[in-house]
């Protein structure tokens, strides 16, 4: 009875075969070219002009991408942190007296991460990740908020109908209320002395409406004048074809507050993203049985996880110049490689069934599951499609495709998740 209820022993089983070493040096360089391109072709797609991509397709890479870090939270992480802190090797306090524990530090890093937002929100006073429909990057965009309002001058409609009037419609007759009694000149835009309104109600509201345009034109003159466009009537006046749909000079109009809270959004979004990269590397390395499924099951995660990271470091607006999206890119697409060589420099000491690697590596995907899952629902889906800025900018039919994309990602990502 008492060896029924002892604990087994942690610790990987002798597997059978033999270690195919060069094949685990190729997949080193294998999963770097895999991460690289995932990661590297969004940012690449924005900075040379001369691949002339579309918005559609950053479009499509944005949501696409969102639905991979959804799932690569529930489907990879999450899974995978529950399984090994709730190994029945492990100590008491995770198997009998607290298996809740993954949840726990998975709450703890997502509580983390709204405490950095909020204290960054305090800075900035809010934040925006690109419009979702990727027109930033177009060649027709308008300059984003309140200065797209100054830049375009301010057009008076015709709230009033002046032409059509109530009393034409009742038959009345236009001597009603005779132009000469009307004592404003008639201009275009003003209105039209045919009303049913009393003359007095008239006189107060071209009153009002002049104060009105002269207010806005003092607004306007003191507000500076925003180069892109100026810029941008410049080209469409003289008829000249944009060069690239991925232009830089938007990204000289950030508030420099605004892009290092969108910085560092992205930063805790990569690393949520890191801190499981290496330990899916040493997996890598260090498996024998079965290593060709996993080994293309990794190739298919990093590629995917690439592209949605990818997607966003690129709609963060940096200057032109700038190395940190480069170094983004650079730092995942040699994470899990770095974590393979570690793999194959420990194969023979690192045992990630022992006690130490299960609850490292599952107090490491819990953390990272929790950044994820933040990030992904709050920084990103809920910005994309319930933001105010995405009422504006996407239409009905955007959101359709965009949550299409979505669907696909997360699918994608999920079938990924079961070989991997």
């Amino acid at each position: 009875m008492a060896d029924a209820m002892e604990k087994p022993q942690c610790g990987s089983a002798a597997e059978e075969g033999e270690y195919d070493l060069p094949l685990h040096v190729a997949a080193v360089f294998i999963v770097f070219a895999a991460s690289i391109a995932g990661c590297g072709f969004p940012v690449v797609a924005k900075k040379i002009k001369s691949l002339h991509i579309p918005p559609k397709v950053f479009f499509f890479c944005k949501h696409f991408g969102t639905g991979v870090l959804i799932a690569t939270a529930f489907v990879h992480l999450l899974p995978v942190a529950f399984q090994s802190l709730n190994d029945p090797c492990l100590p008491e306090l995770f198997t009998d007296k607290y298996p809740a524990m993954p949840g726990v530090i998975m709450m703890a890093a997502l509580f983390l991460l709204f405490l950095i937002e909020m204290w960054l929100n305090a800075k900035t006073g809010g934040h925006s990740h690109g419009s979702a429909t990727g027109n930033e990057f177009g060649a027709d965009r308008a300059a984003p908020g309140i200065q797209n309002a100054f830049n375009n001058p301010l057009k008076r409609t015709d709230s009033y109908d002046s032409q059509i009037t109530m009393a034409e419609k009742r038959g009345w007759v236009d001597a009603s209320y005779p132009a000469e009694n009307f004592p404003f000149p008639k201009e275009k835009g003003e209105l039209e002395p045919k009303s049913e309104m009393p003359p007095w109600f008239i006189v107060f509201y071209e009153q009002y409406i002049r104060q009105r345009d002269d207010m806005l034109n003092m607004i306007r003159s003191a507000m500076p004048p925003i180069p892109a466009y100026g810029q941008q009537q410049a080209h469409q006046d003289k008829s000249v074809e944009q060069k690239s749909y991925f232009d830089d000079d938007v990204e000289l109009q950030v508030d420099p507050m605004v892009l290092k809270k969108q910085s560092m959004q992205i930063t805790l979004i990569e690393g949520g993203i890191l801190f499981h990269s290496v330990f899916v590397g040493m997996t890598i390395s260090i498996t024998n049985e079965g290593f060709i499924t996993l080994l293309v099951a990794i190739i298919f995660h990093q590629a995917f996880e690439g592209l949605g990271l990818g997607s966003r470091i690129a709609a963060v607006p940096y200057p032109k110049g700038s190395w940190k999206p480069w170094i983004l890119v650079t730092a995942f697409g040699t994470t899990c490689p770095i974590g393979q060589a570690i793999g194959l420099a420990t194969r023979g000491a690192y045992d990630p069934n022992s006690a130490f690697g299960l609850i490292m590596v599952g107090t490491m995907n819990a953390i990272s599951s929790g950044l994820l899952l933040y990030a992904a629902l709050v920084d990103l889906l809920a910005e994309d499609f319930l933001s105010e800025e995405a009422q504006h900018s996407m239409t009905t039919r955007d959101k359709t495709k965009a949550f299409c994309y979505l669907l696909m990602g997360a699918a994608g990502m999920s079938i990924v998740g079961a070989f991997a």
